[in-house]
């Protein structure tokens, strides 16, 4: 089986409140985490998860930095890759800061889950503000496959069906010589989620940023989602996938931003 390297590269910065990354917890801790995508190369393919943010400052009240497309070809050429390099691109989901930009890509395969296509027409009302239906009509121009749970899209490359944080929302399980990974999208923002006991961290800026620790829980779900039941579940299967939660890489976390999965 063909064996990949896994690249999250930062396509923006957003400002959060801990309350949307852990649900609940701590609404006056503000911070900022990376937009990021993945970067996935092996085998010949070179394959992107997400294509970053529209490209407004403050979309929908929230405060972004670095975003649109020359986010996105900053975040590329980290990697030495350029929009016409990727032949394949996984959207997690439908939301503004994962789904955008998608025609630098004409040239490649789209895949999203179809549990997700149908969602993101007709979201619940609370996320209808972080959904862009113009970006949906855009889509539907370029060579996309609406996928079912367990997809393989290339060798060693599938995806999931891992709903909780939207209803169609999909992880990427990638296999490299460690084993497999898996790119959780949102349904995990943050090591904050996979390590509830967590005191503290280095946000984006580099801000060291103290929270409450949380030793009770095994996951701990984010601010914004659909259906916790499908939470735990979604992110209990990741771990059993991948053996292990230091191959579930998050959607948002300024630790893995410019890293190498597994390390070079």
């Amino acid at each position: 089986m063909t064996e990949y390297k896994i690249y999250p590269i930062e396509v923006g910065l957003i400002a959060v409140t801990k309350a949307t990354m852990t649900f609940n917890l701590q609404a006056d801790l503000g911070f900022w985490v990376p937009i990021l995508a993945f970067y996935i190369e092996g085998g010949g393919r070179k394959i992107l998860v997400d294509t970053g943010c529209v490209d407004d400052p403050n979309f929908h009240g929230f405060s972004l930095k670095g975003v649109g497309q020359e986010g996105v070809k900053k975040g590329l050429a980290t990697v030495g890759a350029k929009p016409e390099d990727i032949d394949t691109v996984i959207i997690s989901h439908f939301h503004f800061d994962h789904a955008a930009n998608i025609a630098m890509f004409p040239q490649a395969r789209f895949i999203l889950q179809k549990k997700e296509w149908e969602y993101a027409k007709n979201p619940i009302p609370v996320q209808k503000g972080v959904y862009v239906a113009e970006l949906l009509a855009e889509l539907e121009k370029y060579d996309l496959i609406l996928a079912d749970d367990g997809y393989e899209v290339a060798d060693g490359v599938n995806v999931l069906c891992v709903p909780g944080h939207t209803m169609g929302q999909q992880a990427t399980i990638v296999n490299t010589s460690e084993g497999k990974y898996a790119l959780s999208g949102d349904l995990l923002y943050m090591q904050l989620n996979m390590y509830p006991d967590t005191t503290e961290f280095i946000d984006a800026l580099g801000q060291k940023i103290e929270v409450v620790p949380q030793p009770d829980h095994a996951f701990y779900p984010p601010g914004i989602h659909v259906n916790l039941t499908d939470f735990y579940d979604s992110a209990w299967r990741l771990l059993k996938v991948t053996g292990s939660r230091k191959r579930i890489l998050p959607g948002h976390d300024p630790f893995i931003n410019g890293k190498c999965f597994p390390a070079k």
